[in-house]
């Protein structure tokens, strides 16, 4: 907020372990595989397009022990309250619970029942804070005082939601605020929430609107839904399974003006259906949020992995993709979703 004015930008990034976390599950003589760092860097002019970031300006707000590589959720939005919201993943691994075989060996650092349930641990969390502020407990940012657990004592004050496996990609709605996540499942769905404070999204004792196993060693499964589910659990308002894409990919609402049909509807996509470069681009459609797949002028499947999707300051959208699926090499691109025939019935 007031960027123009103050030159203030944040980053999520990966590390290797620097130093004491400021929220860890380690076990007493393990180390964690890295750390998820949340920082502020100053442009000194940020009126002048040739003034860049002061690279010694840069302050951490708060840093996080990962037991795994994986499952970094890792993105930042300001909301309309100017607040700083970060989605923070289970922890890697797979299924949030010790003892699964996994590259290095077995995982370690998710606890009896795991860390997205677990609301005294910042793993699979949605953290809103006040990058301005002092009151946190390292003094490096601010903790505010209408979070929905302040003052509750089993809760870290700095939780907005809980229960993510991987929240890969969040973002606001622009005309109505509504907070849209797309958390990345474990082994057969993917899933789209609309996050309220306090909300609990349910895993690892649920994926998506099913009951997750975490089966010990073997891998989890989903079954029917049984008695004895703890009440209050929020469940999507759109899913699919791995049948249709493997890796739900967070987007936006749209409200831009070039596409009329779309307004209104939300926008995402999915990393890739078979890890072979067949990423897949939907929209929720209705009441019900029906999920649609694009139809691409000129061509029948994308023919990239979906990295990504942008929104500019118009309300268009974009995609960023690439042809390897992997953080190397230059294929790298950026998309932007320009027109196109509506759905049946659309405007």
């Amino acid at each position: 907020p007031d960027y123009a004015k103050n030159g203030f930008l944040y980053t999520f990034t990966s590390e290797p372990v620097n130093g004491p976390a400021d929220f860890s599950t380690m076990p007493p003589g393990t180390i964690p595989n890295c750390q998820s760092v949340v920082a502020e860097w100053h442009v000194p002019n940020p009126q002048n397009p040739a003034s860049v970031v002061d690279p010694n300006s840069v302050r951490v707000l708060l840093r996080i022990d990962k037991p795994q590589f994986n499952h970094n959720g890792g993105c930042l939005n300001f909301g309309p309250d100017e607040m700083l919201y970060i989605s923070i993943g289970d922890g890697g691994g797979a299924d949030d619970q010790d003892g699964t075989p996994f590259i290095g060996g077995p995982t370690v650092g998710h606890g009896p029942n795991g860390n997205g349930q677990n609301t005294q641990v910042a793993l699979g969390k949605l953290f809103r804070i006040d990058p301005r502020g002092s009151n946190s407990a390292n003094g490096q940012y601010g903790v505010p005082d209408d979070n929905p657990f302040v003052g509750q004592p089993d809760f870290l004050p700095e939780i907005y939601a809980y229960g993510f496996r991987n929240p890969w990609r969040f973002s606001f709605d622009r005309l109505t605020g509504a907070l849209y996540v797309g958390d990345v499942g474990q082994n057969a769905i993917e899933e789209v929430d609309i996050v309220v404070p306090g909300g609990n999204y349910g895993w690892r004792i649920k994926e998506g609107s099913f009951l997750f196993d975490p089966n010990g060693p073997a891998p989890g499964f989903v079954t029917a839904n049984s008695p004895g589910v703890p009440a209050g659990l929020i469940d999507p308002i759109a899913e699919y399974d791995h049948d249709e894409g493997l890796s739900v990919i967070g987007g936006f609402v749209y409200r831009g003006a070039a596409i009329p049909w779309l307004h209104g509807r939300y926008v995402f996509g999915d990393f890739a259906r078979t890890f072979n470069n067949d990423g897949r681009l939907f929209f929720l459609q209705g009441a019900n949020h029906h999920i649609f797949e694009f139809h691409l002028a000129g061509q029948a499947p994308l023919g990239l992995s979906v990295l990504g999707t942008g929104q500019d300051a118009a309300g268009e959208l974009y995609v960023l993709a690439n042809s390897t699926g992997v953080p190397f090499g230059t294929s790298g691109v950026v998309l932007r979703i320009a027109r196109g025939q509506g759905p049946p019935g659309a405007p």
